[in-house]
Formats: structure tokens, C-alpha cells, sequence
């Protein structure tokens, strides 16, 4: 058996190794590496080297996947063989003999021709894996035992290993095609062992992922199957239905299941039928092969199984003659006659075991049956027929004694593994779930596989297209650009736009030296051999474009101003040229004899200014900002070419250099600096962009809302400005101005600046004037425009004045926060000095304030702000001063005051009374009038700017109490007036006549109520509430005020007012409650006019051209009609009138009146009167004078429309006030 292995291991050797997988890999490879080479120039690799590099970048990941596969095998296998070694196993002495056998079959599996791919625990790993199952006592390990296989061990004896991996409960069969797994019987038919059972099926599936087993052999005794009831065979399919539906669940795949009936030679008749077979027909396979048919479900495998056994039936039948005419045994010759009918009635059982082991359960995935095979390992036992005597008589046979052969041999077994079992060891597959996983991964690997060589595909071309894309575009724009440059009629802007296109793919492709995009990335790039090319078009146009052009400006520039500055007569024309003048020196050296002093940003302002200026466009044009951008990336380009000192120039030569010229703008320019504008460069530079200082910077957060203030410090002018950038600024700029300056020629030969101590102390001295004279002036500004909120009614008054009359509140924080800031030391430092730090210590410990000992003041503003240091100064730190604590002081009277008005039992009423008795000068005994006595003597003695800087902050708490007290006196007053007077006016007389003359009539008693003078509404409230408020100047009624400060009476009101006294007085008699006016009437005769009448109320004067006579007439008359009337009868009887009624009905007649003003109270008043009458049209006018009895406007029109009252008393803002004072 050895030496047939050795045979036959060298051919599958041979033949593996040509349908292998690794040899198409190789093969695969092989190709690829060709393509490459053959057909590599097709998507870019033009060149041996690029082909080589691309090969070798394939053959390199080939050689990673195969060591990465490789290892991962070589894992999985030590996994497996280590975890099945210690799977249950019953001691470390069956641990080691396990490892030991172990040891020993790979030895034996290397030696054979699965060793040429894998080795040692690899190539258990990659076997095909076969497992057995099966009741006991079934001929499992017979059925390996005889198979013929060739298993790899030195002593033939010990053909499997039992109990490998751990198990007591499996024998495991190494061959050198497959290994098989012998379950043990008691796996199939005992519940209790389920969980040794599936923990076993674990391990295969965690270490088997993809292909735990590639086939299951399901193998079942004739006998069992034979002498089973119904019942029992049912018993049978439930058992392997569910061991088979177990792997698939535990697996997770379908794979064939091969039906092998063993001991098939306990069939009557089987020895003696098949004795005559040669041991290579032994070797060939006997039963049904289903997967032919039934592969795709489309025909139903036991109705199959039926045919196929009639059909093994048939072929028993055919055989029989001729196996009886070689037998020579008359008993052997009636077995052999009778064992196709045994068979056939051996069928009619096994056809039911196999019906119903196909039939389909939807609670379980259906198996794949491949065929059902009959096999036979040994003969022993007795047959069939003699065990049952149901049978025989069912065989319709007669009992013959039946000896078996002494020497057994294995019939249908070989060709069973070799010619079935192991060729459909690809036929795995997932089970439905793994299906539809393998499906969908399937599907996305091969879209993935797809889009991948799409992308591949796409880098590719996109990297050849962009390459020469790439190409094209410089060649075309420097074709262009010569074309351009060659051309004369060609304008410089397009000139200069060429170049840019030039200068800029230069830039670009330059930029991908550093970072090649993602589209080249497959090396298709050839961009990098074309840059020396366009560095040397790039330099060469600058000379042209830039260097030539721009220095002969320079020069012309130089010399123009040179011109002009000699034409200058005064120091302001020539300030007006010197800054633009020192900038084209400056420029000029830099690029021709100090290329040591260069300064890129000037440069590059300098030089793009100019370039723009030759080029004659107008670069504010937003359209031309990208262009302009463009000039200024040039520019910076062009500058960085330059050599960095003489000795090592650039790319881009250094100007040339005109010595007389430059000499001569060194003289022009060699004058006193000015303070003025040095200052102005100080405060405009660095510091303005830091952020100011404000109202909520000085004082702590919890008052912040107590003080309010829009003025903004700048950064400059606070301490840390001074500190850290003003005072070193100045000392530096300074230091410029009066030292050396290399522009100027002024600089020693090692290039140092020397300093002029007589001058830096000049120019010092006026930059600190103009700086703190600045510096004062925004302090006190802070001030000035800094004031106490306004308090919303008495509550909101008395809790801010309770923090602002606290000695450490709000006006103290401000004022310690302001000292800081005007107490600047002279010169400031880190304070590294050791001395210094020793004697501050010292301070501390004896309470000194050591920086205003040791520390010199900044003394321009010791006589700017010495008043204003009488607030902020304290001999302790954080303290309030004297000056500051007595205003303070002041403050807490005002709060008291405040305080009793809220305290008592009517407080509007208390502070109305307050307010009246503050505006008439009653009470000079109240806080807020103390306190305004204090502020006014401590701001006396102040100088003017200081005065007005403190005055508005010190007194706008008194302000603002005294508003809160108004706000309580407007409320109440307008409610009054409201309420009283208002409510009168608005339903009595507003909107009627005489009021407006086209409403209705005013009630007289409406009138009367509202406006006499003894005892209407209006005035009586004017009496009792508005004159301690009101008072009358000149005719006019006029506001009260305390310190400028009134409630806020309206204008309305005020006009209002006015305008109702003249109604009163033309209405009442001084006095009187009741209405009552006199006037007199004179006629004054008319031409055509024959008769004139003028009447009311049982009062009139008819007039017929008699002597005229001044009649008196009084309103309201007596009579009890209330009628008007006046008419005109002229000398043909025409008569025209007009007439009224009702209370107002004089009033009404007059109104239709032309009156005009004559003298004193007298008034020519006329009625003009026209009537049609047949075509012909009558105009006559009646013409009275009247005269009142006393001076008031009661024939003014104006006098009755223009009066009105306003709803409410006060300004809109002083109402606004009120308002929210109420909400809060």
C-alpha cells in the first residue's frame, strides 16, 4: 500500500501542481508583468525605467499578498491544532500524547505532494475536511478503515489518530486528500452530549470560517433500517434531520450530504452475488447519484431515489445469470438467484428512511442530498433473512443456510470517496443566510473590483490627459508670450499679461515639486522637465518688464523731485515732497548698493505702485483687482531673486546707481526731523489696532450699570500702551531719527547708526509734549462723557444711590482706575533689577506705596491733571481722596432724602411736595440742595477743563434724583389732569363750535364749566397743582426749574394755556361763573343797499339809511329765541340774509363774516350776499362796525379754533420717563 502511494502521490503531485491555484496565480502574474512592459506606453510609461518601476510595484504586491496569505494559513493552522488539542481532553498526559501523534502526522504530511503548497500545520489547515455521522455500531470507522485512502503514517497499523484535538469522542483520519472526522455514534443519538456536540462545531467554525467541512457522510446500518417499525424509522430521519440542520445552523453552509447504507452485506444473497468481483470492481461505487437531476430542485430527490433504486434493481436482475452460471455452489447458487428480490424488498424500507429524510420542512434549510450509496467493509454477522422470518416468507424464498467467507473484504467503499465524496469538495456553499451575505458581498467586492478598475482606469487617463494637458498650456502661453514680445505694435498691458500667464504656470508647476496633486499620482508628470525651461523665460521678461523699465522710472523720479525741490521755496512744499522722495532713494539703494537692507514688503509696495503706474491703468477699478493682485505676486517673486549682500548676487542683477544723483537727494533730504508727524506715526501704527479702554474696563461688574459712558480710551494713551508700546516706540523712533541712517549716508562703515544725543533729547521732548497733552485730554474726555444712569422712580434711586454714596462703590473704583492710568512712570521697566525688587519687599512690610517713592512721574502731566489728582489721589491705595470722600458724603444725604419719601405713608403725594417746595425755593434745607452747594464749591476752585470734565458726572446723580422725584410728581399730575380737566374738554367742548366751526354746538354751561375764571376746571387746577410749577413771565406761561431742571411740562400745555385765557377773557367777564360779552353796532351805509338789519335774540338794529348810531347789544341776549339774523334789502326789493341759531348763533353769523381789525376793539365787519334771481345775479354787502366792550378776541376767528388742551402734560420723553417708571 505504501509503494502505491509513493506512485501515486508524485502523479497527483504532477497534476496539482499544474491546476493548482498558485500556478494561475503565477501565470496571472506573468501576464500582467507583460502587459505592463508590452503595453505599458499607452497610459504613460513611455520609458524602460517607468515600465521596470511599475513591474516591480506589481510583482512586489503580489509577493506581500502571497506572504500575507501564507501567514494567515500558517495562524489559522496553530490555532486549530492548538485549540482541538486541548478541546475536553481528560489530562496533560492525553494533552501531550495528542500533541505527540500530532507531531508525527505532519511530519508524515510534508513528506506528500500537498506539502509542495503547504507544510506542517498549513497543510492541515488546507485540506478538505470531511465529517461522518451516524448512530453507533452504524461501520463509521470500517467505512475509513477499508477505504483504500492513503494515510501519511511510518507504521501502517495505526492508521488514524483517536481522540485528536482534545476529544475522546472522535476519530480523526488523515489522508493525504482529505481529513475525515469520525463522530462518535453517541453525537447522533444522545440528547445528553448536545453541547460537547456544538462546542466541537465551534472550534470548526472559528477556525474553519470560510469552508468548516466540505461534505457530511451520513452513514446508516441496513440493519437498523431493516429491522425498524415505522415508527422507528422515523425515530432514525428526526435524528439525522436534526444533526444535519445543526451543522448547517452552527456552520453557517449547505454542503453535500452523501447517504451511505453500510453492511450492506447483511442483504441475503450479497456475499455470494458480488464474491466474483475483482478488487478493482470492488473499488467502484454502488447506489444513486442525485446531484445530476436535483441539483437545481427542479425534480423532487426521493421520487429520484425511487427510480434510481428500481433502476439498481434492473441492473442486480441482469447480472443474475451470468453470476450463476460461474457460481458452482447449488446454496450459494440460490442465494445469489434470490438476492435481487432481497433487495428489492430491502428497497421497500429504505425508500421510506430516504422519503422521508428528503422531505421538505419549512422550520428547516433543506439538505443537499448528493446521492445514497450502499457499502459493505467487513462481512460479519448474519444476514437479514435469518433474523427475520417475516421476511422470508415476504421473499417468497426458501431458508438456506449461508456461511461467510473467513476473509472479508470491502466492497464499494474506494471509489465512494475517490469518485464522489472528494470530487464535489468545491460544492460548499452558505446556508440561506449566509447566502444572501455571500450574495451581497459578492455583489459589492464586484462593484468594488469594478469601480476600483474604473478608478484606475480614470486616474490614469486623467493623469495622462492633465500631463498633457498641462504641456500644452505652457507651450501655448509661452508662444504667446514670445509672439507678444516680438510684436511692436503690441501694447505693454498685454505684454505684461503674457508674462503673467508665463510666471504663472511656472509657479505652478514649480508648486508641484513640493506637493504633487492626487491626478498625477500614477506618475504620469512631466511638468518638472519644462521648469528650468520657464524659470529662464521668467527671469529674462522681469529684466525686461521690470527691471529696465521701473529703474529708468526710478531715476526719472529721482530727478523730477530733485527739480521741484530746488523750485520750493518753503518748508511746507517741501514736507509735501519729502516723504515720497526719501521712499525712491530708499528703493533705489536697496536694489543697487544695500541689498543687505532689504526690506520685502517696501520693496514690493514700492515696486508694484511704480509698475502700475507705467502700465497707465486706473488699478481702483474693481474690475482690474485681479490683475493688480497678479502685478503684486510678481513683484514679490522678482524681489526674492535678489542676492542677499553684493558678493552674492541673485538670479535678477542689481541696479545700477547714479552717484551724483543719489548725492544730491541725500543733501535735499538731510533736515531736522519733525515731531509732528513722528508723533502722528507713533499713535497711527500698531497701537490703534489694540482695543481701547472703557467705562466697564475701570470700574468691577456689579457697577457696571451704574455709570455709563460711550468714550472710548485708545490702547495708546492708557498705562499698559505707555508701558508696552508708546515709551519704547518713542525711544525707538527717537533713536532713528537722531542716529545714522543708511539711506542718508549718515551710517558708520560697519553700517551702525550713531546716535546725536542733543537731538534725540529735542525731538524726545516735543513728542512727549504733543503725546501727553493727548494723553490729559482723553482722560478728562472720559470723564466729561461719563455719567450716572437714570433711575426709573424713587425705588431704583435709592438702591443706586446706596451703592454710589458707599466709600468703596462705583466713583471710587472709577477714580482708582483713572489714578492708575495718569500716574505713568517716567520710565518704565520689567523690573528685573534686584535692587529694586529688595526695596519693594522693604515697602511692603513697612506699608509704603513703593512705586510712588522710588518711581519717577511722567512730569508733563504732573501741572495737566493736578486737579483732577485731588479726586483720584488716596494716601491709600484703592481709598477714596478727601475731596472724593466728601462729594461722596453728600451723596448719602441725597439717599436719605430719597429714603424718607418712600418710607412715608403717601410717598407720590411727599415727593410731589418735594418737588414743589425744590422749584418754588422753599425748602433750602434738603439733601439734594446741600449736596448741590458742595459740588458747586469743589468745582469752583478746579481749573476750567478740569471743571467741566468732573462737573457733568458729579452732578448727574443730583440730576437723576431729582428727575425720579419728577417722574412720581409727572405721574400723579397727569393723572389728575386726566382724569379732571382732559376727560371735561374732550366730551364737553372738543371738536363743537365755537371751538371748531364746523361741529356742533358747544353747551354754554360746558363751556362755562371748563373755562371761567372762578371756578372752572382748567383754572382751578391750574391754582391748586401747576402753580407751584408754572409761573407767569411776560403774558406767558413759563416751567419752574431747579438747576435748569423742570418736570417737563409740553409746549401744548404751555400754548394752551395762553390761548384759554384768551377765551375766558373774551367769554367771562373778570369774576363771573356765567358768560357775557358787550358790543356795539354802527351801520355804515352801502350803495344800492336801501335797508341793513342786524338781530339776535329779541336785540337788533334795522337800519334805512337814517343817521348812524353806535347801538349797544349784549351776548347771551334775553329773549327766548336763540336766532341771528342779517340781511340787506336793496333799492328793487331784492332782499339777501343770513341766518343762524342756537346758543352760539352770533358767533355763527360772525363767522360768515369778513372782519377786519381797525383800531383798539373796533372792527369793520362784512356780510357779502349774492342771489340769482331770473338770469340776473345780485351782489350786495351789508357793512357793520362793532365794537367790544372790553379787549379780548371774541371777533378774532382764531381766537375760539385755535384753542385745545393736550391729554397729557409733558414731553414725549419726560412721558417715556413716567411710563417706564411705572413698569419697573
Amino acid at each position: 500500500m505504501a509503494g502505491r502511494a509513493n506512485t501515486s502521490g508524485l502523479v497527483h503531485f504532477l497534476l496539482g501542481l499544474a491546476s493548482s491555484r498558485a500556478s494561475g496565480q503565477v501565470v496571472g502574474l506573468i501576464a500582467v508583468l507583460t502587459i505592463v512592459w508590452f503595453a505599458g506606453h499607452l497610459v504613460g510609461l513611455d520609458t524602460s525605467d517607468k515600465k521596470l518601476m511599475a513591474m516591480l510595484a506589481v510583482f512586489s504586491a503580489f509577493v506581500l499578498y502571497l506572504l500575507a496569505r501564507w501567514f494567515w494559513t500558517k495562524r489559522s493552522g496553530d490555532r486549530l491544532v492548538a485549540e482541538l488539542a486541548t478541546h475536553n481532553a481528560g489530562s496533560q498526559a492525553e494533552i501531550d500524547e495528542i500533541q505527540h501523534k500530532m507531531t508525527d502526522v505532519l511530519q508524515s504530511l510534508k513528506t506528500s505532494h500537498l506539502g509542495a503548497g503547504h507544510r506542517g500545520n498549513a497543510a492541515l489547515y488546507a485540506l478538505p475536511w470531511y465529517m461522518i455521522i451516524g448512530p453507533s455500531a452504524t461501520g463509521k470507522s470500517t467505512l475509513f478503515a477499508n477505504s483504500g485512502l492513503h494515510f501519511p503514517y511510518a507504521n501502517a497499523n495505526e492508521l488514524h489518530v483517536q481522540g485528536f484535538g482534545g476529544t475522546r469522542n472522535c476519530d480523526w483520519w488523515f489522508s493525504d486528500q482529505a481529513v475525515l472526522i469520525d463522530t462518535a455514534g453517541r453525537y447522533t443519538t444522545e440528547s445528553a452530549d448536545n453541547n460537547e456536540w456544538l462546542s466541537f462545531l465551534g472550534l470548526l467554525k472559528k477556525h474553519r470560517p470560510k469552508l468548516p467541512i466540505n461534505g457530511v457522510i451520513v452513514a446508516i446500518s441496513v440493519a437498523d433500517i431493516l429491522t425498524s417499525d415505522s415508527e422507528g424509522i422515523r425515530q432514525h430521519v428526526k435524528t439525522v434531520r436534526e444533526r444535519i440542520q445543526e451543522l448547517i445552523n452552527e456552520l453557517g453552509v449547505i454542503f453535500p450530504v452523501h447517504i451511505t447504507f453500510t453492511k450492506s452485506d447483511l442483504i441475503s444473497g450479497f456475499e455470494p452475488f458480488f464474491a466474483d468481483l475483482s478488487e478493482k470492481d470492488r473499488e467502484q461505487v454502488w447506489g444513486a447519484y442525485l446531484l445530476d437531476e436535483s441539483e437545481d430542485q427542479s425534480q423532487d430527490p426521493a421520487e429520484l431515489f425511487e427510480l434510481r433504486m428500481e433502476n439498481l434493481y434492473q441492473r442486480l436482475c441482469e447480472q443474475r445469470l451470468s453470476k450463476l452460471a460461474r457460481e458452482r455452489n447449488v446454496h450459494r447458487k440460490a442465494l445469489i438467484f434470490d438476492f435481487p428480490n432481497q433487495f428489492k424488498s430491502a428497497s421497500i424500507k429504505l425508500t421510506e428512511f430516504v422519503n422521508l429524510l428528503f422531505k421538505d420542512n419549512p422550520y428547516q434549510e433543506v439538505p443537499w442530498f448528493a446521492g445514497v450509496y450502499f457499502t459493505s467493509g467487513t462481512q460479519e454477522g448474519t444476514p437479514i433473512e435469518r433474523v427475520l422470518s417475516g421476511v422470508r416468507e415476504q421473499f417468497c424464498s426458501v431458508a438456506l443456510e449461508q456461511n461467510q467467507e473467513t476473509i472479508t473484504k470491502s466492497y464499494f467503499i474506494n471509489g465512494f470517496f475517490n469518485d464522489v465524496v472528494f470530487k464535489l469538495q468545491d460544492l460548499t456553499r452558505g446556508n440561506r443566510r449566509e447566502r444572501k451575505i455571500q450574495r451581497w458581498l459578492k455583489g459589492l467586492s464586484v462593484s468594488a473590483t469594478l469601480a476600483s478598475i474604473a478608478a484606475v482606469v480614470a486616474l490614469l487617463t486623467t493623469s495622462y490627459t492633465m500631463n498633457n494637458l498641462l504641456i500644452a498650456s505652457g507651450e501655448e502661453k509661452a508662444t504667446t508670450l514670445v509672439e507678444k514680445a516680438l510684436a511692436d505694435e503690441i501694447s505693454s498691458v498685454d505684454h505684461v499679461a503674457a508674462f503673467i500667464d508665463v510666471f504663472e504656470h511656472y509657479e505652478l508647476i514649480h508648486s508641484y515639486e513640493q506637493s504633487l496633486p492626487w491626478r498625477f499620482i500614477l506618475g504620469i508628470y512631466e511638468g518638472d522637465e519644462t521648469l528650468a525651461s520657464f524659470k529662464a523665460i521668467t527671469l529674462q521678461e522681469m529684466d525686461t518688464l521690470i527691471s529696465e523699465p521701473i529703474q529708468a522710472y526710478v531715476n526719472e523720479r529721482l530727478m523730477t523731485y530733485s527739480q521741484r525741490w530746488e523750485m520750493a521755496h518753503d518748508m511746507d512744499s517741501k514736507n509735501e515732497l519729502r516723504q515720497e522722495y526719501y521712499r525712491l532713494l530708499k528703493l533705489q539703494l536697496m536694489l543697487s548698493q544695500y541689498p543687505h537692507q532689504m526690506d520685502a514688503e517696501f520693496a514690493q509696495q514700492e515696486l508694484t505702485k511704480h509698475w502700475q503706474g507705467l502700465l497707465g491703468l486706473d488699478f481702483n477699478n474693481e474690475e482690474l483687482k485681479d490683475f493688480s493682485q497678479k502685478l503684486a505676486e510678481v513683484i514679490a517673486f522678482y524681489i526674492n531673486q535678489f542676492g542677499s549682500t553684493l558678493e552674492q548676487p541673485g538670479n535678477i542683477a542689481f541696479w545700477s546707481h547714479d552717484e551724483s544723483l543719489i548725492a544730491t537727494a541725500r543733501l535735499h533730504l538731510d533736515t531736522q526731523p519733525e515731531p509732528e508727524l513722528l508723533y502722528q506715526q507713533i499713535i497711527a501704527s500698531k497701537a490703534a489696532k489694540k482695543k481701547p479702554l472703557t467705562i466697564k474696563n475701570l470700574i468691577e461688574p456689579k457697577n457696571k450699570k451704574l455709570l455709563v459712558s460711550n468714550y472710548q480710551v485708545p490702547y495708546a494713551f492708557t498705562k499698559a500702551g505707555w508701558d508696552a508700546y508708546v515709551y519704547p516706540e518713542i525711544n525707538r523712533v527717537v533713536t532713528i531719527v537722531s542716529s545714522g541712517d543708511w539711506v542718508m549716508g549718515t551710517a558708520n562703515e560697519a553700517g551702525e547708526s550713531l546716535i546725536d544725543r542733543s537731538k534725540a533729547d529735542v525731538v524726545e521732548k516735543a513728542i512727549r509734549a504733543l503725546y501727553f497733552k493727548d494723553y490729559a485730554s482723553h482722560w478728562l474726555a472720559l470723564l466729561s462723557e461719563t455719567q450716572v444712569k437714570t433711575f426709573n422712580g424713587l425705588a431704583d434711586a435709592s438702591i443706586s444711590l446706596a451703592k454710589l454714596s458707599a466709600l468703596d462703590g462705583p466713583f471710587t473704583q472709577l477714580m482708582s482706575s483713572i489714578n492708575k492710568n495718569i500716574h505713568l512712570d517716567d520710565k518704565p521697566t520689567t523690573s528685573t533689577n534686584t535692587v529694586a525688587t529688595d526695596a519693594e519687599e522693604l515697602a511692603k512690610k513697612v506699608n509704603i506705596d513703593m512705586p510712588m517713592v522710588m518711581k519717577k512721574r511722567v512730569p508733563e502731566l504732573e501741572n495737566q491733571l493736578a486737579d483732577l489728582r485731588r479726586f483720584t489721589q488716596s494716601n491709600e491705595p484703592g481709598k477714596a481722596s478727601d475731596f472724593l470722600q466728601q462729594y461722596i458724603r453728600t451723596l448719602s444725604t441725597v439717599h436719605s432724602d430719597i429714603k424718607a419719601l418712600i418710607a412715608s405713608n403717601e410717598p407720590d403725594s411727599q415727593a410731589m411736595q418735594f418737588a414743589q417746595q425744590l422749584l418754588s425755593g422753599e425748602d433750602v434745607d434738603s439733601g439734594i440742595q446741600a449736596s448741590w452747594i458742595v459740588v458747586e464749591s469743589q468745582l469752583r476752585a478746579l481749573e476750567p477743563e478740569t471743571k467741566k470734565s468732573i462737573e457733568r458726572l458729579f452732578k448727574s446723580p443730583l440730576r437723576s434724583s431729582f428727575n425720579a422725584i419728577a417722574v412720581v410728581s409727572r405721574r400723579q399730575l397727569d393723572e389728575e389732569w386726566q382724569e379732571n380737566v382732559f376727560a371735561l374738554y374732550e366730551n364737553g367742548i372738543k371738536g363743537k363750535f365755537p371751538f371748531y366751526s364746523k361741529g356742533p354746538d358747544a353747551a354754554v354751561d360746558d363751556v362755562s364749566e371748563l373755562l371761567n375764571e372762578r371756578t372752572g376746571v382748567l383754572w382751578t387746577f391750574v391754582k391748586d397743582e401747576l402753580a407751584p410749577f408754572l409761573k407767569k413771565r411776560k403774558g406767558k406761561w413759563v416751567e419752574r426749574t431747579w438747576n435748569g431742571m423742570g418736570v417737563g411740562f409740553s409746549d401744548k400745555l404751555l400754548v394752551g394755556l395762553k390761548r384759554a385765557n384768551r377765551v375766558t377773557r373774551s367769554l367771562f367777564p373778570k369774576g363771573s361763573e356765567d358768560s357775557e360779552f358787550q358790543f356795539q353796532a354802527l351801520p355804515v351805509p352801502q350803495r344800492g343797499i336801501r335797508e341793513t338789519y342786524l338781530g339776535f335774540s329779541e336785540q337788533s338794529y334795522r337800519y334805512r339809511n337814517e343817521p348812524e348810531e353806535w347801538r349797544k347789544f349784549t351776548w347771551p341776549g334775553r329773549g327766548t329765541t336763540e336766532v341771528a339774523r342779517v340781511y340787506a334789502v336793496s333799492h328793487e326789493g331784492r332782499r339777501v340774509e343770513v341766518e343762524m341759531a342756537g346758543p352760539w348763533a352770533l358767533l355763527r353769523v360772525l363767522n360768515e363774516a369778513q372782519i377786519k381789525w381797525i383800531k383798539g376793539t373796533e372792527y369793520a365787519v362784512n356780510w357779502p350776499f349774492s342771489q340769482q334771481n331770473k338770469a340776473v345775479e345780485t351782489k350786495l354787502t351789508a357793512k357793520f362796525m362793532l365794537k367790544s366792550g372790553r379787549s379780548n378776541g371774541i371777533f378774532n376767528k382764531n381766537t375760539m379754533t385755535s384753542f385745545s388742551l393736550p391729554n397729557t402734560l409733558f414731553t414725549p420723553q419726560a412721558s417715556k420717563q413716567t411710563h417706564l417708571a411705572k413698569l419697573n
